[in-house]
């Protein structure tokens, strides 16, 4: 995540927290429901030179980051398949997808990112409050997120989850891809404290996102292993991660955080 300066990351980190406190201050899961979209939408206006910003201007930087999640998607993807993305931010990986799919849409809590067409063909970007899909039950095929649901409250995430569940028809997948809590933080406070301060409201190991599917509705929960978007397993229960991880849990700091770094290739697949 490398800004231009020193002092732009000086300045990324104060205003990041900042931001982080009003939402963990947050009084209500309503007031977040608003709090959300306010909260990114001036992140782009105070903090602009972030990568996930600039590089949405950047068609090759964008492209690369892109094509691995499309890879990780493609084997769950037909021409009948109903998909959704959740913080889809410019919605690159919906709009990649919506060739190959019956209809393809992207939500975001902000459309600071939008494409300038946001309805085309079978692709559509919608703004929402990050609970409410605002799609009828089981019409779904395949929901996606990719770095999402860490920067959500739990409770929030979970409402969330549960959601993505009553849109999927039964048999339907959820891909929720998101850093591990082991070897981490993951947000601007990666390097400075041992817990994220930042906008990772809650960090995750495989094991505690498969809790937290589960308790939302899913009927199953499963891994698998890829490395740059290709698979290297077969879906598997996601039991089998729980031993290694409770291993690593028990280790200092700095040597966990470096072995857990394998635990990048593990995602978590919630099955309606």
């Amino acid at each position: 995540m490398a800004v231009q300066t020193p002092e732009q990351r000086q300045d990324w980190y104060q205003i990041e927290i900042e931001l982080a406190a009003r939402l963990r201050a947050a009084p209500s899961r309503e007031a977040r429901r608003r709090l959300y979209g306010e909260v990114y939408r001036e992140l782009a206006e105070r903090v602009p030179y972030l990568p996930l910003f600039t590089q949405v201007q950047d068609g090759p930087a964008r492209a690369a980051t892109v094509a691995p999640q499309l890879r990780l998607l493609r084997p769950l993807l037909n021409e009948q398949t109903r998909f959704c993305e959740i913080g889809a931010g410019d919605g690159a990986v919906a709009r990649s997808v919506a060739p190959l799919v019956s209809s393809s849409l992207a939500l975001d809590v902000t459309d600071v990112l939008a494409p300038a067409t946001t309805v085309a063909g079978t692709f559509e970007f919608r703004v929402f409050d990050g609970f409410d899909l605002g799609v009828a039950d089981g019409s779904l095929d395949v929901v996606y997120s990719h770095d999402v649901v860490e920067h959500l409250q739990t409770d929030d995430m979970l409402e969330q989850s549960a959601a993505a569940r009553r849109a999927l028809r039964p048999g339907g997948v959820y891909v929720c891809v998101t850093p591990n809590r082991l070897d981490g933080p993951h947000d601007v406070s990666r390097g400075v404290t041992e817990v994220p301060l930042g906008l990772h409201l809650h960090e995750y190991t495989a094991t505690e996102l498969a809790a937290t599917l589960r308790a939302a509705g899913f009927r199953r929960v499963r891994i698998i292993l890829t490395v740059g978007g290709r698979r290297l397993s077969p879906m598997m229960p996601a039991v089998l991660i729980a031993p290694l991880e409770a291993l690593l849990e028990r280790l200092p700091y700095r040597p966990r955080r470096r072995l857990a770094r394998m635990l990048a290739a593990v995602k978590v697949i919630g099955i309606a």
